[in-house]
């Protein structure tokens, strides 16, 4: 187990290296723009231009740049925006909870309905519900994020008048239910096929038939012994989701003005604010990292016979 988190951890920081890499690259060599030019406007003077990019070290090779990142990054300095003139684990820190508490809220929508919808279908071997969850996951996974919102928008906000359709009043669940739908919703349907499927396969395994010989239905074989033993992929699906929840909201907070760090880094890239775009996604790929991470190590600790087949392969 020691091996194992050890090999997790230098692996987590692999990727966390490699990560920023690619990013900084990316930034600097492939988008088009200069902050310089972003911050000052068209109209400033080639003066006033050379003097910002000397102030920003703009003027530095981007080697040298790359080096004074890493510096930086190993003191847990992320930089200063350009556009805010703020530390950027500041601002970083004033949006992340709104992100947190939307993407916890589609977690948890996620995963009762997700786990639920699963459940009903692997009890319940009927034609309507088989056909139901492919044509409703085509349709949700069809439909593009922002078109699921406006609608959400429409229907609830401007036509019933029962929900806000933007902005965040705390956490007034009344603002955060729209969105977080708007999140979640495909992910129900990748959650109820993960949770049908290993259901299925744990029905025809010996404890399932003897707690069906003992009167049980289906339904209750399933929800009292079954569904333990089946949620494995599933919670690994979860945790893998909550990372792809915090990093794909970027549409869903644009969408609902949501003041989160998906909305911020929207506006910084338009801006071509590199330091608040490099803090902002490394944040988001050490939170993934962690979480999945600390997901692999738990689910190889609570389930002993990964050990003993890793064992038996080794």
């Amino acid at each position: 187990m020691v091996r194992f988190i050890l090999f997790r951890v230098l692996q987590m920081l692999a990727v966390l290296l490699g990560t920023v890499t690619v990013l900084f690259l990316v930034l600097y060599l492939l988008v088009p723009g200069d902050a310089a030019l972003a911050l000052l406007g068209n109209k400033a003077t080639p003066e006033a231009l050379d003097s910002l990019r000397h102030e920003l070290g703009l003027d530095r090779s981007l080697w040298v740049q790359y080096g004074i990142y890493l510096r930086n990054l190993l003191h847990l300095d992320l930089g200063t925006s350009y556009v805010l003139n703020r530390p950027v684990s500041e601002v970083i820190a004033e949006h992340l909870p709104a992100t947190a508490y939307l993407a916890g809220v589609a977690l948890v929508f996620e995963s009762v309905f997700g786990i639920g919808w699963g459940l009903v279908l692997a009890s319940r071997r009927t034609a309507a519900l088989e056909i139901l969850p492919v044509v409703t996951g085509a349709v949700l996974l069809a439909t593009p994020v922002f078109f699921l919102g406006m609608l959400l928008q429409r229907f609830f906000g401007s036509w019933l008048g029962i929900l806000p359709i933007s902005g965040m009043d705390g956490v007034n669940p009344q603002h955060v239910l729209l969105p977080a739908v708007t999140l979640a919703a495909a992910q129900v349907v990748v959650v109820a096929a993960v949770m049908r499927s290993s259901l299925r396969q744990e029905q025809a395994k010996p404890y399932m038939l003897a707690a069906r010989s003992r009167g049980m239905t289906r339904a209750q074989a399933l929800s009292r012994h079954g569904l333990r033993n089946a949620m494995a992929p599933v919670m690994t699906l979860l945790a893998i989701d909550l990372g792809v929840l915090l990093g794909g909201a970027v549409i869903t907070e644009i969408v609902f003005a949501w003041p989160g760090l998906g909305r911020t880094m929207f506006f910084a890239a338009k801006a071509r604010d590199v330091p608040l775009i490099l803090g902002i996604v490394l944040v988001l790929v050490v939170i993934f990292v962690v979480v999945n991470t600390a997901a692999d190590i738990a689910y190889r600790f609570f389930d002993p016979r990964v050990r003993l087949e890793e064992g038996y392969g080794g």
